[in-house]
Formats: structure tokens, C-alpha cells, sequence
């Protein structure tokens, strides 16, 4: 069974208890118009064009189909007609083109996985699957949990919350830690900012809450788009009605590095939101008032 990704990182802090090795998976239901990983959006592999890197010298043309130099000499790059052939990549002295995602087999992923095994086992850490979004590849996933738990390996699912009642209910028979992403309370602006409504994701959570599963929530606070008082209000509200079943809650300033990678992917991004670190102090002192226990990333 394969999975599609785009990256394993290892000796990861901040997605889990101790020291984690996360698989960043592609494929994901929710087209947040903040996304900080827009290469995880789509299934299958993209080609990243960073153009301030290309200085139109003219390797690549006649060895792609997708380029052809304009009347001022500026290499154009048509995306439609892009095969991800690679050609562009073995002919660019400056590194200006790039292939994100690949497919690997569980067993592969695993195994890279297991070899920081002795860091997980001193510091109580382990692996996260992360996206995109891990129940979008739903047996390959548990397959791979499944298998991380017979290597003695413990592992955290970081989640939008959107698939199936059956992926939630597997994953937490598997003891799995859910950072559980919480990206508003009002289902139509939540719809607005994401491209999907709340009930499925409200209903995942609740069934994980009254299963007794490890559920972080994770708040990604997003300046001007979801962190008005009303929305702050809900989310306080709502914490302090789960306050004594979840683990904690850990908010997630904003930050822009998706925007210049939705470029280089051909795709366009919200452009004009400020960075969210100023105002996470505010959001905690708003938030912690629920009874939560209440984090800030990277804090």
C-alpha cells in the first residue's frame, strides 16, 4: 500500500509530545485561504517554478514542452502544459525548478521513521502524520500507524477533522494522539475561509471526546480572517465546554511562507494578512479565560 507525500521531517518539537519525525502527506478537502502548505493541497506531484531564480539562459527550451521564451527574452512557463517529465529540472544550473510529492510504500516510510526510534523512546516523542490531510489516504494511514505500533513507535494524526467517522474511530483504537485543527466555530465563515462547512468536523471531534481519545486542539489564528471578537468569543466558549476532556489547546499564529510557495505553484493566496505573533499573547489571555490550558506555538 503507497502513500503520497511531500516530506518526512525529522527531529520535529512542535507537532506533539517529545521528539517526532513527521510524514507530510498531499491531498487535502479544505482549501484554507491562509494555507501554510499549499504544495499539500492537491493528490499528486506539482512542479514549483521560482522564477527569481531563472535567468532566462535557455537550457531548458526544446527539452519542455511548457516553456518558450517571450519577445523580451523572459522564459514563460505554461503550467497546462506541464508532464512533470523533470527535463527542466536536469537542465537548470540555478535550481529554479522543483518536483513536490512522491509516492512510497508504507513499509518505506516507515522505515525511515523507525530509525530515530532511540530519540522517541528518551524523550516520549514518536511519529505524526501530518498534510495535507491524513484521512484523506485513509487505509494507508491506519496501515501505517498500525505498523509504527508494532515497531514500538507512538503516533499523533494532525488533523482537519473532515473524513470519515470510521478513519477516527481506528485511529484512536490504535491509541493515536489527535492535534485536532479547529479553524473556527461559525459554520458559514468557516465555509467562507476554507471551502468547507463545520458539522462533519464538529461530529469527528465530539465522537473522539466521548471515546476518550488524546485530542489536542489546534487553533490556527489567522489576523483579519477569523480572530474577531466574535470569533474569539466562540472559541472560548467552545473550549470551555471541552475543557476537561481535551489534553490542551495550542494556538497557531499566522505566518505568510505559503504565500511565495502558492506562487511558485501557480496558485494565488491571500497576500495582505498580517503576521499573527504580535497578537498571540492577546488571543491566549482571551482564550485561557475558557479554563483551557491554553499554548502558543513555538512557546
Amino acid at each position: 500500500m503507497n502513500l503520497s507525500y511531500f516530506n518526512i521531517q525529522k527531529f520535529c518539537i512542535h507537532d506533539g509530545p517529545g521528539i517526532r519525525t513527521t510524514v507530510f502527506l498531499k491531498g487535502c478537502p479544505l482549501k484554507c485561504k491562509w494555507c501554510h502548505n499549499p504544495e499539500s493541497q492537491e493528490t499528486g506531484p506539482e512542479l514549483l517554478f521560482i522564477k527569481d531564480r531563472c535567468t532566462s539562459c535557455g537550457r531548458c527550451l526544446g527539452f519542455c514542452a511548457a516553456r518558450k521564451m517571450s519577445p523580451s527574452g523572459e522564459i514563460i512557463y505554461d503550467r497546462s502544459r506541464c508532464v512533470l517529465c523533470g527535463n527542466c529540472i536536469q537542465r537548470c544550473f540555478n535550481f529554479a525548478n522543483e518536483i513536490v510529492g512522491k509516492t512510497a510504500s508504507v513499509d518505506e516510510i516507515l522505515a525511515e521513521v523507525v530509525k530515530d526510534k532511540h530519540f522517541y523512546e528518551s524523550s516520549g516523542g514518536g511519529m505524526t502524520v501530518s498534510g495535507g490531510e491524513p484521512s484523506a489516504q485513509p487505509d494507508a494511514v491506519l496501515e501505517l500507524i498500525r505498523k509504527a505500533k508494532e515497531n514500538g513507535v507512538d503516533s499523533a494524526i494532525e488533523t482537519c477533522g473532515s473524513g470519515s467517522h470510521e478513519f477516527y474511530k481506528q485511529a484512536n483504537e490504535l491509541d493515536c494522539i489527535f492535534l485536532f485543527d479547529i479553524k473556527g466555530i461559525d459554520s458559514k465563515k468557516h465555509l467562507e475561509n476554507t471551502g468547507v462547512p463545520t458539522d462533519k468536523i464538529h461530529k469527528n471531534l465530539e465522537y473522539l471526546l466521548e471515546n476518550n481519545a488524546k485530542v489536542i486542539i489546534r487553533i490556527p489564528l489567522i489576523p483579519t480572517m477569523n480572530d474577531s471578537e466574535m470569533d474569539l468569543e466562540l472559541l472560548k466558549e467552545f473550549l470551555y465546554n471541552i475543557k476537561d476532556k481535551i489534553m490542551y489547546a495550542e494556538i497557531m499564529p499566522y505566518h505568510n511562507l505559503g504565500v511565495e510557495k502558492s506562487r511558485r505553484l501557480g496558485k494565488s493566496q491571500k497576500d495582505d494578512i498580517p503576521n499573527g505573533k504580535p497578537f498571540a499573547k492577546k488571543w491566549q489571555e482571551i482564550l485561557s479565560k475558557s479554563g483551557a490550558t491554553v499554548k502558543v506555538s513555538g512557546e
